[in-house]
């Protein structure tokens, strides 16, 4: 899908409301990870999301410690309304670089997992603005009018596939069953991270926009029908990651990969409503961040297999356990 990006414009203040998905497939390991801090009020959030590389257990580690260590970075920078202050874009890529950090140094502790690898997405909105740091080929998409976009790159060969396609070299029948398509050009675990998307300015949201931050066993879904589902009217965004995960159940596809997802919904604000105190968004934080670096200690750990529901909290934390 070719990149799209939102104008930015003058738009009402927005709060936001947000909820979490896990899904294995037919996979018997949950690779991916995923956490959503939406402080109460909902002024500011972040999303942070990784699909795990490498198989079995090292795909599981690397997942659950580059979220770990993406969100603790940006964390440790909030103010009382789970705002960021500084250079938005530039913490985003350090967070992103530390990330890779960590997963290199897990990786030669122990010779089952070397060579492991993920993909990471983070997106960030306070203040109505949308930043977003990427890297691989987990999508972020924006829904705005009924009108569904893929913010970020991808980072895999699929976007030279299509780009042959595009200028009459390759046969769009070639190119969608190309046996590399899926082949990363980007991820975390290598000494330099080859490519990051992490753009200078942010897009500005709108009441009524709905992201959506997902693994790529997510695009089983065609795009118009994942925009379809997003778009339903009066649904808590709990009840669009249900109806996500769902409609990739009943897809019955093949060895589907696992699927993680975070859906936020832009409302309009609500001046009544009142930011948690940082304390207690810090201390929530923290609980979920120390679950998961425990959790990438224990590479045979194994991931439950039935799905997991979406969390319908204003504050929520998930992540495989």
């Amino acid at each position: 899908m070719r990149r799209a990006r939102a104008p930015r414009r003058e738009a009402a203040p927005v709060r936001l409301e947000a909820a979490t998905g896990l899904w294995p497939g037919g996979r018997e390991m949950q690779e991916d990870a995923v956490l959503c801090d939406v402080p109460q009020g909902g002024a500011a959030g972040i999303v942070v999301l990784a699909d795990g590389l490498g198989g079995h257990a090292g795909g599981a580690v690397a997942s659950r410690l580059a979220v770990a260590t993406a969100l603790g970075e940006l964390s440790a920078r909030r103010d009382a309304e789970g705002a960021i202050a500084g250079d938005v874009p530039a913490l985003l890529r350090a967070a992103a670089e530390a990330a890779n950090d960590a997963v290199i140094a897990r990786a030669g502790q122990a010779p089952e997992i070397e060579g492991m690898g993920t993909t990471l997405l983070v997106a960030l909105v306070q203040r109505g603005d949308l930043h977003w740091v990427s890297v691989g080929d987990s999508p972020l998409f924006l829904l705005r009018g009924g009108c569904l976009r893929q913010l970020n790159e991808t980072h895999s060969l699929a976007t030279h596939l299509d780009l042959l396609v595009e200028v009459g070299e390759m046969a769009p029948e070639e190119a969608a069953a190309h046996p590399g398509r899926t082949c990363l050009t980007s991820a975390l675990g290598s000494r330099q991270i080859e490519r990051i998307d992490c753009p200078d300015g942010p897009v500005r949201l709108e009441a009524g926009d709905v992201l959506v931050a997902a693994s790529d066993g997510l695009l089983t879904l065609a795009p118009d029908r994942i925009g379809a589902i997003a778009g339903a009217r009066g649904a808590r965004s709990a009840d669009l990651a249900r109806q996500l995960l769902d409609a990739v159940m009943q897809s019955g596809a093949e060895g589907q990969d696992n699927v993680s997802l975070a859906v936020l919904r832009a409302e309009p604000h609500r001046p009544e409503s009142r930011p948690a105190r940082a304390g207690g968004v810090r201390a929530a934080a923290g609980r979920a961040l120390t679950a998961l670096r425990r959790a990438a200690t224990a590479p045979g750990a194994r991931a439950a297999g039935p799905p997991r529901a979406p969390s319908a909290a204003r504050s929520a934390l998930e992540a495989p356990e």
